[in-house]
């Protein structure tokens, strides 16, 4: 395999343990009883994603060519989370991180030759997809009702 891939998924399970950390803070620190039911649920999820990474076959009969340019920037969220952030900044910036790890997945399904590994990646961006659409829908009753 790739270094570059392997340097990717690496990338991705820091990711996840990332998201588990963002999701549970934003648990503890919501006043919200029914959102930090949210949060830790995601959080599950995030760790069950990284868990499946780190079982991942590295095999050289697992992944095509990879590009020079895997494009890791791409994937990264422009802001790091503080609790003193406002609603909105926190939604905004949860859905940055589920869209980048979407597009992540969605990359490495489409470097994969084995069916097995396509599968996964592709079943990741779904479920990264589900995550960020939790937060549009909740922009959309929340923030942009106030304004």
């Amino acid at each position: 395999m790739s270094l570059m891939v392997e340097e990717a998924i690496k990338f991705a399970i820091e990711k996840e343990y990332e998201a588990v950390e963002f999701y549970e803070d934003m648990a503890k620190d919501t006043k919200r009883d029914v959102l930090a039911k949210e949060f830790k649920k995601l959080a599950n999820m995030e760790r069950g994603h990284a868990a499946k990474l780190k079982n991942l076959d590295y095999g050289e009969d697992n992944f095509s060519k990879v590009p020079e340019d895997m494009k890791i920037a791409d994937y990264m969220a422009d802001v790091e989370y503080k609790p003193e952030m406002s609603f909105t900044d926190i939604i905004q910036l949860a859905m940055q991180r589920e869209l980048a790890a979407k597009n992540l997945y969605e990359d490495l399904a489409r470097l994969s030759i084995n069916e097995n590994v396509k599968k996964l990646f592709q079943n990741l961006s779904n479920e990264e997809a589900q995550h960020k659409n939790f937060f549009e829908k909740l922009w959309d009753e929340e923030v942009l009702k106030e304004n």
